[in-house]
Formats: structure tokens, C-alpha cells, sequence
């Protein structure tokens, strides 16, 4: 790698470390006050949200520049598309605009620890994207894969295990960035793998 690149990254990391602390403290500011909610998504944890891969376009279509939220899956939508998960239900999908909806915590998080290209590899994983949908599996077709995939069994332990994963790091102190939460994350289940084979 040059030098220039070298210095290029290593000022990319220092921004981006500066943003995730200027996060962090949005973040603990509500604790600090008492209060459950955001009037609307805090303006450093909306930068770190932008710079998420993915998140520059909506995870259902494609549009560009997404302002609204999928918080079960952490995941931004366009307008259209946001109106079709509303049709699913809050019990399947959590609607909230970035920039006009109250964001308590656990969504933020929920937000900054998911985003649009680690939900669609999940899905990809799962025969639940147009390129990846067999024919006929499970009455879910490439013409009705984007609006089935959601009430799937596998969507269900996406939002289930992206909520608990935000719980923890919310209850784990301030929020140190997706690196950390996710190198703690790990950490701790192969200290409960290691003492499991031990015993």
C-alpha cells in the first residue's frame, strides 16, 4: 500500500472513530437525561448510519438515499418501500423516518449494528432475493419474494437475534462502534465454548 493510501485510511479510521464517539455520547446523553426517546435519529449516529454498506440505497429496490427505517432488521427504505412494510405489520416491521419519528436507544443501536448489505447477504443466504429464489419453495416466487421474505421463519430470527444483539450492547456501557460490539460479542461465546468443554 502507498503512503498516500496509508494516510488516507488511517484518516478515514480517525473520522470515523471521532463520529462513533460523537454517537456514542448521543447516545448516552438520554440515559444521562432520563429520557426514552430522540425527537428524531441524532445527527452523528445518522453520519455513522450513511456510512454503513449498503445504506446509500434502499434495501428492497434500490432507490437511492433512503430516509426511512426498517428498525427490526436495521435496515433503510425508500418511501415506496416503507409503505409496503407498513402493510406487514409492526409485529413484522417497525416503520420509522430517519428525520421526522422519535428513535428510542435499543432502535438506534438496533440501526447502527444492522444495514442494508448484512441484511441482504442474510437473505441471499436464505433463497429470499430475486437472483438467489428457487422456483416454488415455500409458495415464494421471484415475483413475490421481496414482500414474503419478511414473514419468513428466517426474518423472524434476523429481527430476533439483531434486537437482542442491541440489547446487549446497549446494556454493555456506551457504544463503542459495530467493531467493537461485534469483537465483544464474539469473545464471549468462545469463553462460554471453552468453559463448556471444559466442564
Amino acid at each position: 500500500m502507498s503512503p498516500a493510501a496509508v494516510w488516507k485510511e488511517e484518516r478515514f479510521d480517525d473520522a470515523r472513530t471521532t463520529l462513533i464517539d460523537m454517537a456514542s455520547d448521543e447516545i448516552e446523553q438520554v440515559r444521562v437525561d432520563g429520557s426514552s426517546c430522540f425527537p428524531s435519529f441524532p445527527p452523528a449516529c445518522l453520519a455513522v448510519l450513511k456510512t454503513i454498506a449498503g445504506n446509500h440505497q434502499c434495501v428492497d429496490c434500490g432507490g437511492l438515499n433512503p430516509t426511512w427505517a426498517a428498525v427490526h432488521y436495521g435496515a433503510l427504505l425508500c418511501l415506496q418501500c416503507s409503505g409496503h412494510h407498513r402493510s406487514l405489520g409492526v409485529q413484522v416491521s417497525c416503520v420509522r423516518s430517519v428525520g421526522m419519528d422519535e428513535w428510542s436507544p435499543e432502535h438506534l443501536l438496533q440501526m447502527l449494528e444492522g444495514g442494508n448489505t448484512q441484511l441482504a447477504a442474510f437473505f441471499a443466504r436464505h433463497n429470499l432475493t430475486l437472483d438467489s429464489c428457487p422456483e416454488r419453495t415455500q409458495g415464494i416466487t421471484k415475483e413475490n419474494v421481496i414482500k414474503l421474505r419478511y414473514k419468513t421463519k428466517a426474518a423472524e430470527f434476523y429481527r430476533t437475534q439483531l434486537m437482542r444483539h442491541a440489547i446487549k450492547v446497549l446494556d454493555a456501557g456506551p457504544y463503542r462502534g459495530r467493531d467493537i460490539s461485534r469483537s465483544c460479542h464474539a469473545r464471549t461465546h468462545r469463553q462460554l465454548d471453552r468453559r463448556n468443554t471444559t466442564e
